[in-house]
């Protein structure tokens, strides 16, 4: 899943310069590293609040503070008219999973707003990622959640899945060839090229839904073996500096080779960006062909409203559910496959039938996430243990009443 494709933009902020932050909406990014300034902070900044039962709004990544420089920014975020702002302020609230070392890190990328001056924090988001996430796990400057500051969430060997525990990430397919037909693309024309061979055909550089399907009614009239070149000149397009993957368990999900309906899984996956009729790709492998596996974090989801930060002592990620009873599932990130590899695992296309989310519009969206997300943290602090840390953190964020 790639929140990529597993992440959503609140924000239609989106130009060439800022082909990473584009893969916010796929779901969970190329552009060429940038160095920015510093901002300031002091001790005083970071200093822990002393007294008992602090508001909601004193914490920064489930620590209590006094003040932080983050906070006016942040407060904007909240009484932003956006729906999706409220809930992506207080996932940055509470996300315990970073830790004082990642949140040093953070602070000194010069991403985020010192004060109430300056860019929004959700633009301050967008920035970290194209400048911080969107580079290679393997060369330096590597991406940031492969970097020592964040190997508290690295998952340790005697807690990785068992080989035969498969993986399953999801990708729009109209989202990926947005970016890899952008201009500034170094692979596109060889990208071009390799869609007209494979499928007999030619897309514009902003392809829509129908331009998706026409390429995945090609690809599928041709055999799977076509498909599976065409997911690796997908990532041969997006080069080394393609952003971690988003994965859940697929026997969480279900076998999606048995059906052409995908909505089901999108749901339990959370990818509320993805429209009715949208087609999506999915690859599935074991997980000792993914390398080093993380428990993702704020900082990796983006401006993904429908994000739900993991509950203290949970060993993955959880995904917060688009329908309230549908189980949620674990996930987790990862660096990408790329090359052979991730041609064999792929395993086609499939379609978000219906609307994953149910409602629209500001206000529906507003009142939907506060309750999806009351429903979902009950059904934490009922089922995920061990359930009293979860149930504290809930109500110390105010998710639980």
């Amino acid at each position: 899943m790639n929140r990529l494709d597993r992440s959503v933009r609140v924000s239609s902020d989106l130009t060439p310069k800022r082909v990473c932050s584009f893969f916010a909406s796929l779901g969970r990014l190329n552009h060429s590293f940038t160095p920015v300034t510093k901002s300031k902070r002091t001790d005083t900044d970071m200093d822990i609040i002393p007294w008992a039962s602090p508001k909601p709004d004193s914490f920064l990544f489930d620590r209590a503070r006094g003040t932080h420089h983050w906070f006016a920014a942040l407060d904007a975020l909240t009484l932003s008219a956006e729906p999706g702002h409220v809930p992506l302020a207080q996932n940055w609230r509470m996300d315990v999973r970073v830790d004082a070392a990642r949140e040093v890190h953070l602070d000194g990328s010069g991403c985020f707003p010192a004060g109430g001056s300056g860019k929004g924090f959700d633009a301050a988001i967008r920035d970290y990622q194209s400048h911080y996430l969107c580079r290679s796990t393997t060369a330096t400057p590597c991406s940031s959640y492969v970097e020592i500051a964040n190997q508290g969430n690295l998952i340790p060997f005697d807690e990785r899945p068992a080989r035969n525990h498969y993986l399953l990430h999801l990708a729009s397919v109209k989202n990926l060839l947005r970016f890899v037909l952008k201009p500034s693309v170094p692979g596109k024309v060889d990208f071009e090229m390799a869609i007209f061979q494979l499928a007999g055909i030619r897309l514009p550089d902003n392809p829509g839904n129908s331009d998706a399907e026409k390429l995945v009614n090609a690809l599928q009239a041709r055999g799977l073996d076509e498909v599976k070149e065409f997911a690796h000149a997908l990532s041969d397009a997006l080069g080394e500096n393609e952003p971690h993957w988003w994965a859940a368990f697929a026997h969480e999900i279900g076998d999606l080779r048995a059906t052409n309906d995908w909505t089901d899984a999108v749901r339990k996956t959370g990818q509320g960006h993805i429209e009715p009729g949208e087609w999506l790709m999915a690859w599935h492998y074991s997980p000792e062909l993914a390398g080093r596996l993380y428990r993702p974090t704020v900082a990796e989801a983006g401006t993904c409203a429908f994000h739900f930060p993991s509950p203290p002592q949970a060993s993955y990620g959880i995904t917060m559910p688009l329908v309230a009873g549908s189980p949620a599932v674990r996930e987790l990130i990862h660096p990408p496959l790329k090359g052979d590899i991730s041609a064999e695992a792929c395993i086609g296309f499939g379609k978000a039938v219906d609307s994953p989310v149910s409602v629209s519009g500001q206000h529906d969206m507003a009142v939907w996430f506060r309750t999806r997300r009351h429903e979902h943290g009950r059904s934490l602090a009922l089922n995920q243990p061990p359930s009293i840390p979860a149930q504290a953190w809930l109500l110390r964020h105010a998710i639980l009443p």
